[in-house]
Order: C-alpha cells, then structure tokens, then sequence
C-alpha cells in the first residue's frame, strides 16, 4: 500500500512539472504581427488620360466635352459586372452632361470584366480655358457587382492626369520663288503654333515622287538630301532645314508640289506620322534675254558626249556674228574644244544648236554643276552682252548588254541561259530578266530578279522553259527583257530579241533490261552448245558400235 501511494505522488509531480513546459511552449508558438498589409480588393487602378479606349489624344485648355479615361484590371477570382464609376476633379473640370445634378461625373461600363481582363470608365468633361497645360489629382468611386454573389462593392482611387496641351506642326517655304535651269537652295520653316511641344521631329521626303499623277512635273528635279531629323520644337517657336534642288528649264513658269511625310511625338508621348506638301513656284524664263538657252536635263558621268545647247531667237529681228563663252563651275567638268563658239546669225523666233564636247569626272557624280554662258551678238546695229546661267546634272553610267542566251538542261529540265553585262560606271539596281516568246512558239513567260548588276563582271541568268501548250521543238525566237534601277531609282529597260534551239528530249532507254537480254542469249547459246556436243557425242559412240559388233 505504501508502495502505491508513492507511486501515485511520483506521477503527480512529473505530470505537475511537465504540464507548464507544455504550455509555456504554446504560448510561443502564437504568430506575432505581420510586417505586410494584406489589403485584397477586386479591382486595380492602371492608368488616367484624355482619350478613349483606343487611344490617347491631347487637350488642351478651353476642349469641351472631351473623353477622360480611367483604365483597370479586374484582379480577384471572380467576374465583375454592374460598374459605374464617380469621378471627383479639381476646380476648372466639370461635367460635359448638361443640368448635371452632382459634382460628380458619372460613367458606367455595361460590359462583364471577366477576372484577369482590363476594362475602362470613359468620362466626359469641359476643361476651362483658365485652366493650365500642367498635371492634375482625382478621385474616382468605383461600384460594381461580383457574378456570384448579392451586394454592392464600393472602391475608391486617387489617380493623376495631365492636360498635354496641343501640338501644331506647321512647314513654310522661306523663299518659294526659284528659278529654272540652276541649283536652287530651299529653306524649311518647321514652327510649332499649338500649346504642347514637338518631340523628335523627322522629316522624309516622299521617294515616289514620279509615281504621283498630281506630282508628275516632279520626275526631272534633283534634290540633293531626303531625309532630316529636327529634334524637338517648343511651343510657339519654330526650327529649320534646308537642301538644294535643281530644276530644269522646261519646268518654267509651273508650280512644284513636295510632298513630305513627318513624324514625331506629341504631347502624350505617343507617335504621329503626317503628311506636309510644300510649293515651289518655278519662275518664268526671263524675258529681258533676247537668247533663249536650252539645256539637256543631264550629263552622264565618265564619257565622252556632246551637251546640246540650244540658242533661241525670241526678237523679231534677226541677230547675228554671235559669240558664246561657257565656264563651268568645276574643273572636273571639262570642256574638249576651245570654249569659244560663233554662229553667224539666227533670224527672227528661229532656234540653232551647238554640239559642245565635254568629259564629266566620276568625282561629280551625282551633283549638279553650274555653267556661266556669256552670249555676244549684233541686233539692229547695235552690240548685246548676255550674261546667263543654267545648271546640268551629272548622272552616272549604266550600259547594259546581254549575250550568249542559249539553252542548257540542267537538271534534267531544259533551261535559257544567258549573261548580262554592265560596261558603265555604277551598278544597276533591282534587276529583273524576262523571257517571252515570239510569234507561234508556246513557251511560257517567265521572270527571275537577279538583284544588283555590277560593273565590269558578267550577271548570269538560267530561267527554266514552261510550255503553254504542246512544245515546238526546233527553232524559237525569244524576247528577252532586262529591267533595272539607276541611282536616282529610275526604271530603265532594254529588250533583245534571240534565237533559241529547243531539242526533243530523247527517250532513256533501259540498260537493265537490255543487259538480261544480253545474259539470256548468252545462256542459251551455252545451252545450245553443251546440247550440240552431247548429241555429236551420241553420234560417234553409235557409228563405233555399229562398226565393231560383238
């Protein structure tokens, strides 16, 4: 009995020390206080602008009734449905809605934001003309309906939007007036009249030019830069560029449409691309020259040529013992003759030409050059000094030639070859070759680009033949075209026409075959061997027993 009493005690002090350990250890194990804020909501405010959903676009003091937005993400896992927005704004913003009732400006989407989807709250505002091009605080209420559940969810945001101001790009010719059959430089006002500025203006002249109807006078001119880049123009000030054009004589008197396409950022930071037309009015020819100067509109550049010009008589009286003198502006243009030229007289309205030699050097290529012409004559008794002006552009060689069309199989498909030869100065650009046929033939036609022609080294080409219906073996006759580009990216084409042979491909015949037939003769004449000897065997041994009877 003792000995259960002491056990009883023993079991009550362990128990007594152990119970305390227990609980001093829960009351550690209890979380203390989060250094995050869980603040879970079902909606996530992203962006505020002037503009809609599609867009954004700039606005400016005094704009009524223009579209602000609001844009969100449904983030909580469920879809959300029945949202109206309320939107507070700062003094200088009110409602678009006529007789408003309320401060606040009100908007709904009636559309379901499904989880993980964006979605907008357009608002129409006034912004009063006292307003500034500066940044802006609101508040906006949002109060929406989740699909699967009953009750009205009410959050607020605060957001920051800007009135941008609005950009004018604008572009002036600073002297429109220029003149015929000379270098013309042209200065560009690029000004900025609106109330935001102009971020990173590049300007680019339209390169298709000539494949304008409205711009079909705009073929023959040269510009020497197409391409500019302004940078940024502020609000009520303005930036310039400039290039140099020639004109040619035959565009006098006529108006010149450039057409340019310019880009740049507006207020809102977001990208523009417009189109700007500039004109150019080309004087008349003068009127107080008595000769009138005809000029061709190039010079090609590393040959020997003639430049043609032409001397009109524009008085009614005859001139005569006419003495001209050209100089051109560069020592690489050379004149090959004594630069000194008479004519002996030119009746009344009637014209003459002078033939003058002249070597272009490949280093003014693609320039214009000037020529400085002193004109001396006798009209009426009396001695007339002109002193005129006309400018030439120095254009680059490209002289092509194709040889050596014929016809190759290739591939077990028979195909025209040939070689193109660029003997110029400059390679061709953009280079295609074509092959039509002539007459009855029904080959088909067909094109291969072959890209850059370059100087001095053969371009092949190999087109397969096509047929159109039954081919016409034999003799063909085929045009064969050659398109390309030069360096003002003007189409140039020649066209030759050749004689082809196209042969009837011969049947394969089959060696296979040929050869089994080759072994059967051979075993059968083998066979027919051993037969031949067995049976002139049998022969004799008869002819001995016959001879020799037992």
């Amino acid at each position: 009995m003792i000995y259960k009493t002491i056990v009883i005690a023993t079991i009550f002090l362990l128990g007594q020390t152990i119970i305390p350990s227990y609980a001093s250890t829960a009351e550690q194990l209890t979380p203390g206080v989060s250094p995050f804020t869980h603040d879970f909501t079902d909606i996530k405010l992203l962006d505020a602008y002037f503009g809609t959903s599609s867009g954004k676009i700039e606005v400016q003091p005094g704009d009524k009734n223009v579209p602000l937005t609001i844009a969100f993400s449904s983030v909580g896992s469920e879809d959300i449905t029945g949202i109206k927005g309320f939107l507070s704004l700062p003094v200088g913003f009110s409602s678009a809605i006529a007789n408003a009732n309320t401060d606040l400006i009100e908007a709904d989407n009636t559309g379901v934001a499904k989880s993980g989807q964006s979605f907008f709250l357009t608002f129409f505002v006034n912004v009063d003309k006292n307003t500034n091009v500066h940044s802006y605080s609101g508040t906006v209420k949002v109060t929406y309906s989740k699909l699967r559940e009953n009750g009205i969810h009410t959050n607020f945001f605060d957001f920051d939007f800007k009135v941008t101001g609005k950009s004018v790009l604008n572009g002036k010719v600073e002297n429109p007036f220029i003149q015929p059959a000379s270098n013309n430089k042209i200065t560009i006002k690029i000004s900025n009249d609106g109330t935001a500025a102009i971020n990173n203006i590049d300007i680019a002249l339209n390169q298709q030019l000539s494949n304008s109807s409205s711009s079909s006078n705009l073929q023959n001119i040269v510009i020497d830069q197409k391409h500019w880049n302004i940078g940024t123009v502020d609000v009520q000030s303005s930036d310039t560029f400039s290039f140099n054009i020639f004109v040619p004589s035959d565009l006098a008197g006529q108006t010149l449409h450039l057409p340019f396409t310019v880009t740049y950022f507006d207020g809102q930071g977001s990208q523009v691309t417009a189109s700007r037309t500039v004109d150019l009015i080309v004087g008349a020819a003068s009127s107080t020259f008595i000769v009138k100067l005809s000029t061709p509109p190039f010079l090609m550049m590393g040959v020997m040529q003639n430049l043609t010009l032409g001397l009109e008589n524009l008085s009614p009286s005859k001139i005569s013992d006419i003495s001209i003198t050209l100089a051109p502006s560069s020592s690489n243009l050379r004149i090959l003759d004594d630069p000194r030229w008479f004519i002996k007289e030119i009746n009344p309205l009637e014209r003459t030409v002078l033939n003058i030699p002249v070597f272009a050097d490949q280093s003014i290529g693609n320039q214009a050059i000037n020529f400085d012409a002193n004109i001396q004559y006798t009209k009426d008794g009396s001695t007339v000094l002109e002193k005129q002006s006309f400018a030439t552009y120095i254009r680059p060689v490209i002289d092509i030639s194709v040889y050596g069309v014929d016809v190759m199989n290739i591939g077990g498909k028979q195909n025209i070859i040939g070689n193109i030869l660029n003997q110029g100065n400059i390679k061709g650009q953009f280079a295609t070759v074509t092959i039509d046929s002539v007459d009855n033939s029904k080959i088909k036609k067909s094109v291969q680009y072959i890209g850059d022609i370059d100087i001095d080294a053969p371009t092949p080409f190999n087109i397969p033949i096509d047929f159109t219906g039954n081919p016409s073996f034999g003799e063909n006759k085929v045009v064969v075209t050659v398109t390309y580009k030069d360096s003002l990216l003007q189409p140039h084409t020649i066209t030759q026409e050749n004689t082809i042979t196209l042969t009837n491909p011969t049947p394969q015949t089959n060696d296979t075959s040929q050869l089994q037939l080759v072994i059967l003769i051979a075993i059968a004449a083998g066979i027919g061997g051993i037969v031949f000897k067995v049976r002139k065997a049998k022969l004799s041994i008869t002819k001995k027993v016959t001879e020799n009877p037992s």
